[in-house]
């Protein structure tokens, strides 16, 4: 919030922040008086299945028409709009530069990470902020996102006549949000676990250090669930809430022969419990190794803190 820009955006008085999910649309209303922030309504609206597949919005009338009830149901009328975009060819990376004035540097950082983008950086929409400098060189973390995302989640606003003032990318909101309640005094580890994905990020009080998205989310647990047992979406997930494999019964791997030998409603339980066993474990590799690789590339610091956040925590804290 104060160290990535914080104090030159909240002048105006009152904001809503609006976060378009794989499954749902969330929405907070706050006040803003210098350095504290005061919340005045919270919203959360459910989307369709499938009308965000692959980070895209497939049905734009349909999240317009959610986004419409969700600010209805609000206290006041939206102002000052803040949004994301999600995570999926999201890139953040450190690049540093000799100094240079403002036209040269956005033109010598376009290329840069023209290298490092899986895309034509044509394609992108690219900022930069200075984290850091010396006499000879300067820091920057540089955020870039297909022009074609931004506008896909544009799309829901402009037809509610809506215009968002500033669009954010989800890993330095939430350590902005981070440091503006613990204020960050150490590296630290954010977690989020969305419908779809996971976005791993590591930071400090000033810079972003590694983000990573991993393709596993609480959705594949539902799917998991719904597979075995043979339910629909709404009835998996209400059931993924009241799972919990680290009770003592499932804390022995359960082998095939063992599955063959119980009565076929156990046997659908155990059988279960191993697959989203198994999907948890894998998430947990994944971001084993992402803390193993920041290790690697900065030897002389240390992930201090870890927090986990996001609609899918509910699955991966009871797994």
């Amino acid at each position: 919030y104060k160290k990535w820009g914080g104090n030159m955006f909240f002048l105006a008085k009152e904001y809503t922040c609006i976060d378009i999910g794989t499954n749902s649309i969330k929405a907070v209303q706050f006040k803003a008086k210098k350095d504290k922030l005061t919340l005045i309504d919270i919203g959360i609206q459910k989307l369709p299945l499938e009308t965000i597949v692959d980070g895209l919005i497939v049905d734009d009338s349909v999240v317009a028409a959610e986004l419409q009830t969700l600010l209805r149901s609000l206290k006041d009328k939206p102002k000052n709009i803040i949004t994301t975009v999600p995570n999926d060819n999201l890139l953040i990376r450190n690049i540093e530069m000799p100094a240079l004035d403002d036209k040269e540097i956005r033109e010598s950082l376009k290329w840069e990470a023209d290298e490092q983008l899986p895309y034509p950086v044509e394609e992108a929409a690219l900022d930069y902020l200075k984290v850091e400098e010396d006499q000879e060189t300067i820091k920057y973390i540089v955020a870039a996102v297909k022009k074609n995302v931004v506008d896909n989640y544009l799309h829901p606003f402009k037809k509610l006549n809506l215009k968002p003032k500033v669009i954010n990318v989800q890993p330095m909101a939430l350590v902005s949000l981070l440091d503006y309640q613990v204020e960050i005094d150490s590296n630290i580890a954010v977690i989020d676990i969305g419908a779809s994905a996971t976005q791993i990020t590591i930071a400090n009080s000033y810079n972003i250090m590694l983000s990573r998205t991993i393709d596993t989310g609480g959705t594949n647990f539902t799917n998991s669930i719904m597979e075995v047992r043979d339910l629909d979406f709404q009835t998996a997930e209400d059931e993924k809430k009241e799972i919990d494999l680290n009770s003592e019964q499932n804390e022995e791997e359960v082998s095939e022969e063992f599955l063959d030998s119980m009565p076929i409603g156990m046997e659908v339980e155990s059988e279960n419990n191993l697959e989203l066993s198994n999907i948890a474990t894998r998430l947990s590799a994944e971001i084993t190794r992402s803390l193993d690789f920041f290790n690697m590339k900065h030897r002389d610091e240390e992930v201090e803190k870890i927090f986990i956040t996001g609609g899918g925590t509910v699955s991966y804290t009871h797994l």
